[in-house]
């Protein structure tokens, strides 16, 4: 009974992994189409390019830390099994 239940938390956790590893590259694709939609346009107006580049700093600080936890997360379920007693 104890083995069924290892593989299935098993399973769980290298779902969650999974998980974990597409949300950061979702994080990672919205923040590309956030950059190409708010580049700067002569047509459209809006922002320059000095206040579009800080924006996409901020910006990208911010989905480079949510990536990064994602991936540890990611690291740390897929890595479970290895560190338990």
């Amino acid at each position: 009974m104890a083995q069924s239940s290892e593989s299935e938390v098993r399973r769980y956790e290298r779902a969650g992994a999974l998980g974990a590893v597409g949300v950061a590259g979702g994080v990672f694709l919205v923040y590309l189409v956030f950059c190409f939609l708010t580049r700067p346009q002569p047509e459209t107006g809006g922002m320059d390019w000095t206040n579009s580049i800080l924006t996409w700093i901020g910006t990208g600080l911010l989905a480079l830390a949510v990536i990064a936890i994602h991936l540890a997360f990611a690291r740390q379920l897929w890595r479970g099994e290895q560190l338990r007693p």
